[in-house]
């Protein structure tokens, strides 16, 4: 009898075990990572693929997926219009998702074209990436009921309340793109970049060269978009994620967003042009200081930043009370240090370096 049910629970294991083991083999080509995020645009009907704006002039052709707001001319022209909740649709959420998942937006087809990609690291990008297709879907979907319900009613309320629940995907969508862009990034300046946080400590500020003035050039340009992403990310943490911010947007004309100045400050530079050599070696001792205080920060910074998304994974800081647990409560603290102190610090930094370095 003992025998008799043994066979029948292998029976019943085994092809279990075989789809769950085809699963874990599935083969993930990172060669098709950027081109496989293009195409989450051609499986929605109200999304497109849409240049994303090269703001801080990398050498890079970069794409980004988009509301294709031609489909619904009146939604068009509500959200250019600033004194209605539309506008927030396409200048605060659909940016706020943009910046979040700039890293992947122009470091993806890097990270395509690179052979220092781990498998471990392949399935990861992956698996991150169907959680972004999936979000992307569910706001092709809620778009689509928007414009259908523009196109169908004058219903201000019907309308608004269909506003609403777009606002709410977006913020959905947040979390996943923060994962996705922390492991494109995390790959990017560790596996694909040879030495992406130089240290110019080890030269005196007057033995800078041009060449070394114009790698710093480069590397500040390259840093922008991750820095972008994680001022971003904060900025949702702090203000957005589990709060009403949904609600409030979609009700009130001309409502004022919360400010977080890492953020604003980054989202705002509309370019970086760089200013002339001989600007730059009037500089050097300026430029110096705030280059080594970038790579000193840099070393400690991506630990914090990893402790910040933990506590990010156990606790909402908008869902904190005075009835959470010591445990929350911690994890919250370690989300508003992060976002007040090391955050800002290299805000500041960076905003020195832009200074001396660019004419904005």
């Amino acid at each position: 009898m003992k025998k008799f049910i043994c066979a029948i629970l292998i029976c019943l294991i085994t092809p279990i075990t075989f789809l769950l083991s085809g699963c874990d083999s599935k083969n993930y080509d990172v060669k098709d990572f950027y081109t496989s995020y293009k195409n989450i645009a051609s499986t929605t009907s109200n999304l497109f693929l849409n240049d994303a704006d090269n703001t801080y002039g990398l050498d890079v052709t970069a794409y980004k997926i988009d509301v294709n707001y031609s489909l619904c001319p009146t939604l068009s022209t509500l959200v250019e219009d600033s004194s209605t909740p539309y506008y927030y649709l396409k200048y605060f959420y659909q940016q706020l998702l943009d910046d979040t998942l700039s890293p992947v937006h122009f470091y993806g087809e890097a990270i395509s074209n690179s052979k220092k990609v781990s498998d471990s690291q392949g399935k990861q990008l992956f698996k991150c990436l169907e959680e972004v297709k999936e979000d992307y879907e569910d706001i092709d979907y809620y778009v689509g009921i928007l414009m259908t319900s523009l196109n169908a009613t004058n219903d201000t309320t019907v309308n608004l309340s269909c506003l609403k629940i777009v606002f709410s995907q977006y913020e959905e969508a947040l979390d996943s793109a923060n994962k996705l862009s922390n492991i494109v990034s995390t790959i990017y300046f560790n596996k694909v970049l040879s030495n992406s946080n130089f240290d110019y400590s080890t030269k005196s500020y007057s033995s800078l060269t041009e060449a070394d003035l114009t790698r710093i050039t480069i590397d500040t340009r390259t840093k922008m978009y991750y820095y972008k992403s994680v001022y971003a990310n904060a900025y949702y943490q702090l203000y957005v994620r589990e709060g009403d911010l949904a609600e409030t947007l979609s009700s009130t004309t001309n409502a004022i967003l919360p400010n977080y100045k890492p953020y604003t400050y980054i989202k705002n530079i509309s370019s970086l042009n760089a200013k002339p050599m001989s600007t730059l070696t009037n500089s050097l001792q300026s430029i110096h200081t705030n280059a080594v205080s970038l790579f000193n920060l840099q070393k400690t910074f991506d630990v914090a930043y990893k402790h910040f998304n933990t506590a990010t994974e156990n606790v909402a800081l908008l869902d904190l009370t005075s009835a959470s647990s010591a445990n929350e409560i911690n994890y919250g603290e370690i989300i508003v240090k992060f976002a007040e102190g090391m955050a800002t610090d290299s805000y500041e930094i960076l905003s020195n370096l832009i200074d001396l370095i660019f004419i904005v």
